[in-house]
């Protein structure tokens, strides 16, 4: 079904399996050049084990799974539109016209933070058992789409970021950092300017958190998960290292995996074991909520 007010396409949901009651949603985004049904396709046939059918569905047969879709963009790199989240020059140097990726990351996160706030909602205001992961350019405004979330007494069930990437990563740290460290400065070229009040506008909430550190407590305790190939031909490792660094400097505290050889050319989840992983990440997770919830 489409979200109403926006004009990305319908949300890919697969609902708790039957005779199971609902516990917890998962809100599941692809990176750039796919969309929900495929992610969800491709997800759902990685597996933990050699035992058939053995996948993250079968492990949590009570969870809700989301998959949004991307809306098609104009990509600058290929000249022509592309189903991606927000646009981007180069992948080298991710921080090359960071012009072209404001509008995209402004649209898509406000949308996924909508998304957000309907699945709360329908788990009765339990933001605990909302999850969020993200692949790649997925990871990436997932990322964004946590750090712009509205202040809460109490923060989602966890975050999963897969062979991704920090947009305005740089900016970001100078503007949450700068909270604590007075000496920062906005001089600078027009186009760094314009990312920091880009940053700034998005992240204001999120600023003001961490100014009252006193009540930023919930919001730094929200558990994450970050996986990434050493061999990754396409979002290089040492963007996963920095965005690890940028968080931590932060007040988070990322769990980070690094793992070596798997499919498409290292862009993807390594099986089993990153998804052993990512499923053991879950399970404590949700365990830690119910126990809070008993």
């Amino acid at each position: 079904m489409a979200m109403k007010g926006t004009d990305f396409p319908p949300l890919h949901i697969i609902p708790p399996q039957p005779e199971h009651p609902h516990t917890n949603t998962a809100i599941m985004i692809h990176g750039r050049g796919s969309d929900g049904p495929e992610f969800a396709e491709e997800i759902f046939s990685a597996t933990l084990s050699e035992r058939e059918g053995d996948d993250l569905r079968s492990r949590f047969p009570g969870w809700r799974w989301i998959f949004p879709s991307s809306r098609s963009l104009w990509s600058s790199t290929f000249q022509e539109e592309s189903s991606q989240w927000f646009d981007i020059y180069s992948l080298t140097d991710v921080d090359a016209k960071q012009d072209l990726q404001m509008e995209g990351i402004r649209g898509s996160t406000k949308y996924l933070l909508r998304l957000m706030d309907k699945e709360i909602e329908r788990l009765r205001q339990a933001r605990e058992k909302l999850f969020v992961c993200g692949i790649s350019q997925g990871g990436a405004i997932g990322l964004w789409t946590i750090l712009c979330q509205k202040s809460s007494l109490r923060n989602i069930g966890g975050f999963i970021g897969l062979s991704c990437w920090l947009p305005f990563a740089e900016v970001i740290k100078c503007c949450l950092q700068s909270v604590n460290d007075s000496s920062q400065k906005s001089s600078g070229s027009f186009d760094v300017v314009e990312a920091a009040k880009f940053v700034a506008s998005m992240m204001a909430d999120t600023k003001s958190i961490l100014t009252k550190r006193d009540g930023a407590g919930s919001f730094l305790r929200t558990p994450v998960f970050l996986g990434h190939g050493i061999d990754d031909a396409y979002v290089d490792v040492t963007l996963g290292r920095k965005l690890r660094d940028v968080l931590e400097l932060i007040g988070l505290a990322p769990v980070w995996r690094e793992y070596t050889g798997a499919g498409q050319e290292g862009h993807w989840i390594k099986e089993p074991e990153e998804l052993v992983d990512i499923a053991g990440f879950l399970a404590a997770q949700a365990e830690k909520s119910a126990v809070q919830n008993t």
